[in-house]
């Protein structure tokens, strides 16, 4: 009999392999798993009369205001425009890259607003959106500090905000031998550190209180990415240990995909059927800015026009491409039709797929990074879609196609990494691949949890999911009063 069901499990997974596949909107959808323990409140404070809400906002708009005013007293500016302490063309190229870097988001919200529910593209877009309003703020105020400051002690996980805290000592001296002033490096990894929440709230959208990511996108700033971002970029514990990293495989991408998978799990299904993609053309139209900020993303990383820069920029490249077509011929496989949202998906991971890699592979291995990341996600996706669907419903696959993609990545780094770095696995150094493997875990363990921690102590203070009323009507009337056309208002 146990043998009877074995087989009759196998028939059903060959006929999903054989038949085409089903969109996701014919999925039924789940009740929401009730992490949130019942007897705690929720939404304190939402629950005030208006006045207060005002006043609250009132007090946080006058505290901001005063950290800018406290900005403005310098405590030493002589060496704010003396650009004779750094490299001028390394400066104009790390800025140049981050421009490069920064579009990105923007692309990123016509990316996420073209595959959603029609009615949710507006808040799906600002969902996107507010992380450059709030990151910018948080990163001049601590983040930059937290990230690249002075270790705050034993084990080297954190910095302290002693060093950059307030713009403090931000100015035109070179930063740690790179050739670049602390100026553009703190504008550069910036954009790293706003593009970073804003592919999290992908797996969330269409249910999402934008509210709650006030909130939420701060703490898990401070709590999540800067430290992460210590470890790797700044000399601290990863990087300490010889994992290797170049443009943000773990801090970025990892970091926002296994989040997202945690944040997906914490609110739940969505409960209305999605009647998207809204637009594929936006969603075209994002992954090609996302393909061209990539460049910035990747070869930016190396502070210099440098043939460190070049082998970034070729192998972004090949990577993308082989990822694209991986993703194509996945397609085919599983009997899908010919997709341009498949082709878009498969840019996506095979450039986060190079990321940690792109300056120390060869262009061999670029390619099959490329592949391997975009048949990595393509097989987790369809799990997802299929088996894991009423349990994790991750909205536009932000698991798949950056905390899986990004993972792999990762452990092809550990395989094939030889220029400028320790051998990897495949040159005769398999101790690579066990350190990258232990840091992968313990940094795995570490996103599910934090990032379910704070979602709890947000949705404590602001309910983090919208009415299933709101949700019904969609997200661009209830909460914006505004859709992507005249008529939809």
């Amino acid at each position: 009999e146990q043998f009877g069901t074995i087989l009759s499990a196998v028939e059903l997974l060959l006929r999903h392999l054989s038949a085409p596949t089903a969109t996701p909107t014919s999925h039924p959808r789940g009740k929401m798993i009730e992490l949130y323990p019942s007897f705690l409140p929720s939404g304190v404070l939402e629950k005030p009369a208006p006045w207060i809400k005002k006043c609250m906002i009132a007090f946080v708009a006058v505290c901001i205001f005063g950290i800018a005013v406290a900005m403005c007293v310098a405590p030493d500016d002589s060496n704010l425009l003396v650009s004779e302490l750094t490299d001028p063309s390394a400066t104009m190229w790390t800025i140049i890259s981050s421009a490069l870097v920064l579009i990105m988001t923007p692309g990123l919200a016509f990316f996420y607003g073209g595959m959603v529910s029609k009615k949710n593209m507006i808040a799906t877009m600002a969902a996107v959106l507010i992380n450059m309003a709030v990151i910018p703020v948080m990163w001049s105020i601590i983040g930059f500090s937290l990230a690249f400051g002075e270790s705050a002690g034993y084990p080297d996980m954190i910095g302290t905000p002693r060093t950059y805290g307030i713009f403090y000592n931000v100015d035109s001296t070179e930063f740690s031998d790179f050739g670049v002033p602390i100026t553009a490096f703190w504008i550069f990894q910036g954009m790293f550190a706003i593009l970073t929440p804003a592919i999290l709230v992908g797996s969330i959208a269409d249910r999402v209180n934008i509210a709650s990511l006030f909130l939420f996108v701060p703490m898990w700033h401070m709590a999540v990415y800067c430290p992460v971002a210590f470890m790797v970029f700044n000399g601290g514990l990863i990087s300490q240990y010889g994992v290797v990293d170049f443009a943000g495989g773990m801090v970025v991408h990892m970091s926002s995909g296994w989040s997202a998978l945690a944040a997906a799990f914490f609110l739940g299904s969505r409960k209305a059927a999605s009647d998207g993609p809204a637009s594929v053309p936006y969603t075209i139209l994002g992954a090609a800015l996302l393909w061209f900020g990539w460049f910035g993303f990747n070869a930016g990383s190396a502070l210099a026009g440098s043939p460190t820069a070049g082998l970034a920029f070729a192998n972004t490249i090949i990577a993308t491409s082989t990822g694209m077509l991986a993703w194509i011929l996945m397609d085919q496989l599983y009997g899908r039709p010919f997709k341009v949202t498949g082709i878009a998906f498969g840019i996506v991971c095979g450039l986060v797929g190079i990321t940690p890699a792109c300056a120390s592979v060869n262009y061999g291995a670029a390619a099959i990074i490329g592949i391997v990341a975009a048949m990595a996600s393509s097989i987790v996706q369809w799990f997802m879609h299929w088996i894991g669907f009423l349990v994790v419903d991750d909205t536009l696959d932000v698991f798949a196609a950056h905390g899986v993609a990004g993972t792999a990545g990762m452990i092809m780094t550990s395989l094939f990494q030889y220029y400028g770095v320790p051998d990897g696995a495949f040159y005769g150094n398999p101790i690579e691949l066990g350190r990258c493997m232990i840091t992968l875990v313990a940094l795995v363990g570490y996103f599910l949890v934090a990032t379910l921690i704070l979602m709890f102590l947000t949705n404590f203070f602001i309910t983090m999911r919208v009415s299933e009323e709101e949700e019904e009507e969609g997200l661009d009337m209830s909460k914006h009063w505004e859709g992507p056309t005249a008529d939809a208002e």
